[in-house]
């Protein structure tokens, strides 16, 4: 399996697709979405579970959470 380079997720992130990936043999999907102020939001989360909201691709590599590890640091062992 080849992972991701931080550039390939950003991407996928700044065109706002939606993306499902497993982690520990947990589902995780990031989606997209406006809040009632209407400003836009990440939303990344287990499936089928109520998603943690981030501004923005920083916050959401460098706040995100995944079994104790930062988004950031799974990156490379996502696939594209």
């Amino acid at each position: 399996m080849k992972g991701m380079t931080r550039e390939e997720f950003q991407f996928i992130i700044d065109i706002k697709k939606e993306y499902e990936f497993s982690v520990n043999g947990k589902r995780y999907n990031i989606t997209y979405g406006n809040d009632d102020s209407g400003k836009s939001y990440i939303a990344l989360g287990r499936l089928y579970d109520t998603p943690e909201r981030y501004k923005t691709f920083n916050e959401l590599i460098n706040t995100a959470k995944i079994d104790n590890q930062y988004l950031r640091e799974l990156i490379a062992f996502l696939e594209q």
